[in-house]
């Protein structure tokens, strides 16, 4: 009998690079806890729809900048001349990700596009670049093949805007907001102290534990 999935709501924007960080720092401390059963539940939040307005290349850029010194490892400058104008598209394929294989799978190709737009530079808002997302993402390619049929097919726009519905009733401080089980919520937790300063972000606190602290506390309080 596998132990039944814990699901951590993570809010979020595919472009927000803060989101990227905290993601990459809770799927980290959930290998290092050995929580295997612990998912970490994509939910849309898409800063376009917030804000009425495309993604700020200027912005992206520069936090991009600021946060490839807190991970190197997940940031390059972005130099392919094809930048998304909208990231509805991605969240489609996550949405169509859940169609196949529930949060889990939600959650992988979730992560998937993150790195393949902030990494590898691809265009997440073609369908070329949802596929090299999927090639970052392990599982069956029968898994990938599925995935992609449902979003050239099936209706997941509106599987999308019925999560961003829900998320006009939460307490939502901004990109990236996580939900534990207990009801408990944290906006970008470890990197939430930075303010904007001449054009910049500055971050006056990092806590590069702080995600593996909330995530064991919230497997004690489980236990």
């Amino acid at each position: 009998m596998t132990e039944r999935e814990v699901l951590v709501d993570v809010w979020s924007d595919i472009h927000c690079p803060w989101a990227l960080v905290c993601l990459h720092r809770l799927r980290g401390a959930r290998e290092e806890l050995r929580l295997p059963n612990v998912v970490f539940n994509p939910r849309p939040w898409p800063l376009e729809w917030v804000n009425e307005r495309g993604t700020p290349h200027d912005i992206v850029a520069t936090e991009t900048i600021v946060l490839a010194a807190e991970e190197p490892g997940l940031f390059s400058a972005y130099e392919n001349p094809s930048w998304p104008s909208t990231f509805l598209p991605a969240f489609e394929l996550v949405a169509a990700a859940r169609r196949v294989g529930g949060p889990a799978l939600a959650e992988e190709v979730d992560y998937g596009l993150r790195v393949a737009f902030f990494r590898d530079q691809v265009d997440v808002s073609i369908a070329a670049g949802l596929r090299h997302a999927l090639e970052l993402v392990h599982t069956d390619r029968a898994d990938h093949e599925a995935i992609m049929r449902i979003w050239f097919t099936q209706p997941v726009r509106g599987d999308v805007l019925a999560e961003y519905e829900i998320s006009k009733t939460l307490p939502i401080q901004g990109s990236p907001q996580v939900f534990w089980p207990n009801g408990d919520t944290h906006h970008n937790p470890g990197l939430s102290d930075h303010t904007w300063e001449r054009g910049m972000p500055r971050i006056h606190s990092s806590q590069p534990l702080k995600p593996a602290a909330l995530l064991a506390r919230m497997a004690a309080l489980r236990t």
